[in-house]
């Protein structure tokens, strides 16, 4: 039966946080999902992780090597049978009522394509730092792309054809995101929201991935 929220998730070498991430998706109060969970090559216990859990709504996919953000995140699209599409991170918390009350939003605007929500920002022990919110509006958040991300990319759902019509760009690097709402904010008809509510912990801390991009990836984004 075909499940009315496909969730999709690349990990490489996530292992430190990799628990609480599924554990948060598992516990959700809306539990019509399907778990797509990609390996991209992770060379530490990633695996093993995954396969500790048997819930039967994981569905896990191995790259056999790492492909990269965009094309991991270009597999779980493909594979993905629900109604809509829901991004997450391998070391972000998913507050329990998140897909309750993303899909309670879709239901109420039918319009809207792809919804984020804000987040609370959390440092490596977990502990909850400051609220952090983007534009709730389409207009506001088509204002913010052009300086800055508009959306919190873990916190992300869409109707599924938005993505499957409109993947990622596997030549990317870094900024895939960010370019993928650029293009569907200004070459369709795609409408955008975000929720005020806090519903993702996301973890930014001095030694988190996003600080520690080298010179030239950061550049290489800016480029992008």
């Amino acid at each position: 039966m075909r499940p009315e929220i496909s969730v999709v998730m690349p990990i490489y070498n996530g292992q430190m946080y990799l628990k609480e991430a599924i554990e948060s998706i598992l516990s959700q109060t809306f539990s019509d999902f399907e778990f797509i969970i990609i390996n991209d090559g992770s060379t530490d216990r990633s695996e093993e992780v995954v396969k500790s859990y048997k819930d039967e709504r994981i569905v896990y996919l191995d790259n056999g090597r790492n492909l990269g953000l965009s094309k991991s995140f270009n597999v779980g699209i493909k594979t993905a049978r629900g109604t809509y599409i829901a991004r997450m991170d391998a070391d972000d918390v998913a507050d329990p009522r998140r897909f309750e009350k993303q899909l309670a939003y879709f239901k109420a605007h039918p319009k809207i394509s792809i919804l984020g929500t804000a987040v609370i920002t959390t440092d490596e022990t977990g502990r909850a730092g400051k609220i952090i919110r983007k534009p709730k509006e389409h207009w506001l958040i088509k204002w913010q792309s052009l300086l800055s991300i508009p959306l919190f990319h873990p916190t992300v759902m869409t109707r599924a054809e938005t993505l499957k019509q409109n993947p990622f760009d596997e030549n990317l690097h870094n900024s895939e995101d960010y370019e993928l709402w650029s293009r569907l904010l200004f070459t369709t008809p795609a409408k955008f929201a975000n929720l005020k509510e806090g519903l993702l912990k996301y973890r930014a801390f001095p030694q988190s991935f996003t600080q520690n991009l080298k010179t030239e990836k950061r550049e290489a984004s800016a480029i992008n």
